[in-house]
């Protein structure tokens, strides 16, 4: 019978040390390491990154960098450069410039503008280039004369010594007039811009203002010659010239008072 006789040893020398995977547990070990590095080093990174966004935030938002400080204007000749510019608010930041807001501010407060445009330029300077409301007569009403477009839109008052070598259109009925409506039709003021561009040189006699009373059918020319000439704006401006000029050939010592022009065909004086 053969016996097997059990082999003594402690853990030390050996045991069960001897079946033990000391590689196992130096891994884990390597692990916790290198997890550690890695979350250091992204805590780090996100550290890093977070410092460069708040740094370029403040630089944008917070510093005077984007502050605007420039501001130019280009064509305007009715509205100042200053009143233009006091619609721009203080301290704008010209990454937050709201462009339609502005415009909207612009154009209804300076009626004589009839569009803007506004262009950045990084990192402080704003232009803005308006097209304005072409004064193209003088309507005048209560003894206060107003700047009107082609289009017969009122661009504004005109101030105490400003001089204009515009047709001047003087209401009768002295009614109010706002700057930024639609007083007149845009045939009545063409009409009255080639009556008084043509009339010195169809009569050789220079023409002073036009005056209406009920509408603007009817309208009235004072002239240097004492006399005034009543004109019907629906009518041709040419035709009625014509007729006037064959009129003062033949009648200029009997007309006293005025020439009636408004009925095609007939000339009536006094």
């Amino acid at each position: 019978m053969v016996i097997f006789k059990k082999k003594r040893g402690s853990f030390r020398s050996g045991g069960y040390q001897q079946y033990r995977g000391p590689s196992v547990f130096n891994a884990s070990k390597k692990t916790k390491s290198k997890l550690n590095f890695r979350i250091s080093k992204l805590f780090w990174k996100l550290s890093f990154f977070f410092i460069v966004i708040m740094a370029l935030l403040y630089i944008v938002f917070c510093s005077k960098v984007f502050l605007v400080t420039d501001i130019f204007i280009e064509g305007n000749n009715l509205s100042s450069s200053d009143l233009i510019k006091s619609k721009i608010p203080e301290n704008l930041n010209i990454l937050l410039l709201n462009e339609s807001e502005i415009q909207e501010k612009i154009l209804k407060e300076i009626p004589e503008i009839k569009s803007a445009e506004i262009y950045r330029g990084i990192p402080n300077a704003i232009k803005i280039v308006v097209l304005e409301r072409e004064g193209k007569m003088i309507w005048q009403s209560n003894n206060i004369k107003y700047l009107v477009s082609s289009q017969g839109e009122v661009s504004r008052q005109v101030n105490d010594g400003e001089q204009f070598n515009l047709p001047v259109v003087n209401d009768a009925k002295n009614l109010a007039v706002s700057p930024g409506e639609s007083l007149v039709s845009p045939n009545f003021v063409a009409f009255i811009i080639n009556i008084y561009d043509n009339f010195f040189t169809e009569t050789n006699i220079k023409p002073t203002t036009f005056e209406i009373q009920d509408t603007t059918f009817d309208v009235n020319l004072q002239t240097e010659a004492g006399f005034y000439v009543k004109f019907n704006s629906l009518r041709s401006s040419k035709k009625q010239l014509d007729n006037l000029k064959i009129v003062l050939a033949e009648k200029r010592q009997d007309i006293k008072e005025y020439i009636d022009l408004r009925i095609d065909g007939w000339a009536y004086y006094k």
